[in-house]
């Protein structure tokens, strides 16, 4: 069994239970459990901080606002400050989790961000095996003691909630369109075809254009077009290269058509844009 207390020196029960808005993130413990001898975990006032909790072997009954649920592997849990939990092991198959306490001013705020809410959560997630890798990264900088060892922690700790969040499924805020998308970022300044990137989603063309619309807003076609005005914004920032050159790094052979294309999208030229001059109103 691994684990870090980041306050070993205070007596007491639930210790490292604190809350603090010292530091953006803090890890206030962290360990891995495993057992094959039944338990009941009764915290019937919560605890100050966050609780997550990770499970790799084995069942545990978890009481939710909607019931019990039985959670296992491949899902994550996470508990808001002062909420009340209950979760029972029956014991049969040996038990393994890992769990993190942690705290901080930006603690709330990531975790919408990473769309890891509402809390309480009970959320599947994609690999759960890969993340006690990652978690055992994380415990890796724990005994250094070196003066730089919290802020290890809690650098460990956001990628492991960023982990969660990419490899986590739900209906409501799992990230449709996943390949194509991440083809369009990567090829943007490509010949691009809607055809392919309906067929790297397995989606009929007209599909894939009615799906995009509704979760973007926008056509495919669009959204690559503000890929690429983007692009060339940036590049028109902060380089000296020319206009030419630019359309062509941006997907665009014909620069009169670029420029057309630019003064359309930002109401200025490329030229005029890098010159900071405003558009009209």
């Amino acid at each position: 069994m691994n684990s870090y207390y980041s306050f070993e020196d205070k007596p007491g029960h639930n210790a490292c239970s604190l809350a603090s808005d010292e530091a953006p993130l803090v890890v206030n413990c962290a360990g891995e459990l495993r057992t094959s001898f039944p338990f009941t975990t009764h915290n019937t006032t919560g605890r100050k901080d966050y609780y997550l909790l990770i499970p790799l072997k084995g069942t545990l009954s978890i009481t939710l606002p909607e019931g019990d649920r039985s959670v296992q592997a491949d899902s994550m849990l996470l508990f808001p400050p002062h909420y009340p939990y209950r979760y029972v092991y029956h014991g049969g198959e040996p038990l393994s989790y890992l769990w993190i306490h942690f705290t901080g001013s930006y603690a709330q705020r990531l975790l919408e961000e990473l769309q890891l809410v509402p809390l309480p959560l009970l959320r599947t997630v994609n690999g759960t095996a890969s993340m006690a890798e990652h978690f055992h990264q994380l415990l890796e900088h724990a005994p250094s003691g070196h003066p730089f060892q919290k802020q290890e922690l809690a650098c460990g700790l956001e990628r492991l909630l960023i982990r969660l969040a990419r490899e986590a499924v739900s209906d409501h805020t799992a990230m449709p369109f996943t390949k194509s998308i991440r083809h369009l970022h990567a090829a943007y300044h490509q010949s691009i075809r809607i055809p392919e990137l309906a067929a790297m989603e397995n989606l009929s063309h007209s599909r894939y254009i009615e799906l995009f619309r509704r979760h973007f807003g926008m056509s495919p076609t669009a959204y690559l077009i503000d890929l690429r005005i983007k692009s060339a914004c940036e590049l028109l920032q902060i380089t000296d290269m020319s206009i030419k050159q630019i359309a062509v790094l941006c997907g665009y052979s014909d620069p009169h058509f670029f420029s057309r294309l630019f003064k359309r999208h930002m109401g200025v030229s490329p030229q005029q844009y890098r010159e900071g001059t405003q558009p009209p109103t």
